[in-house]
């Protein structure tokens, strides 16, 4: 349990290594440096690998035309889409739930298309499309293993850190790399059954990259960013919190 409570620290430094890096380079990060990771789970995910490929294919893209805050803000759909889409929920909490996330999601499109914001108003959508693709793909992950228990990595992919180090783009490497070792951390701790790593991951992953961004001096946070990020995150506690009373209620 011990060593369970340290890889999770550990990927949760790993997430704040990564922002804060993001932060400092979005314009100069190149989309390979997103698409490294998730080539090294490719041979795993099958269809649902091409998906998260292709997810972080778009994510990446985006990135250069959109306030950084925001671009970590729209992974806190993750935890939303999760306890919307629990075996716990129904249609009355994906209708409730979806009306708050549409109306939050079109006034950060309005602000932006008024000119109080940066970034554009359709790559916002589609991060967060992009978002909503790469949590549909994991969360109808397939794993593959050998006979030994060992899960199948694209290990080469590795070897494409080393041109974009060449080129210049160190802090895109170690994003690459911190990026990986966030995933190996989380597929060690979601085999271990003493606890529901996968959902404490869920919550805790973009919620403390986001927190990351508040508390940097050097970051400026547009407020009606941080307005969204918390009403999400409150919506998506609420909503489990709700499930969580029912569910005991009924047994």
């Amino acid at each position: 349990m011990v060593f369970s409570v340290f890889q999770f620290l550990i990927t949760s430094l790993l997430a704040v290594f990564c922002v804060n890096s993001l932060s400092v380079s979005t314009s100069d990060v190149p989309v390979l440096a997103l698409l490294i990771p998730a080539l090294w789970l490719l041979p795993q995910g099958g269809i649902a690998g091409l998906m998260l490929l292709g997810s972080m294919l778009v994510y990446g893209l985006t990135l250069p035309s959109q306030p950084v805050a925001l671009s970590i803000a729209v992974w806190t759909l993750l935890p939303v889409l999760m306890v919307v889409f629990s075996r716990r929920s129904n249609i009355w909490i994906v209708t409730i739930v979806g009306v708050i996330v549409s109306t939050l999601s079109l006034g950060i499109l309005f602000t932006q298309a008024s000119g109080g914001m940066g970034g554009s108003a359709i790559m916002s959508l589609v991060q967060g499309a992009a978002v909503c693709t790469a949590w549909y793909a994991v969360s109808h992950w397939r794993t593959r293993e050998n006979r030994k228990g060992v899960r199948y990595h694209s290990w080469w992919a590795l070897l494409l850190v080393i041109p974009m180090w060449i080129a210049g783009w160190a802090t895109a490497s170690a994003i690459s790399l911190c990026l990986i070792g966030i995933l190996a951390m989380v597929e060690n701790l979601t085999r271990l059954k003493n606890l529901r790593w996968n959902k404490l991951l869920c919550w805790t992953l973009p919620t403390v990259g986001f927190a990351a961004l508040v508390v940097n001096p050097a970051i400026d946070v547009p407020q009606p960013v941080f307005v969204v990020w918390l009403c999400l995150l409150g919506t998506a506690w609420m909503t489990d919190y709700i499930l969580q009373v029912e569910a005991q209620t009924q047994d």
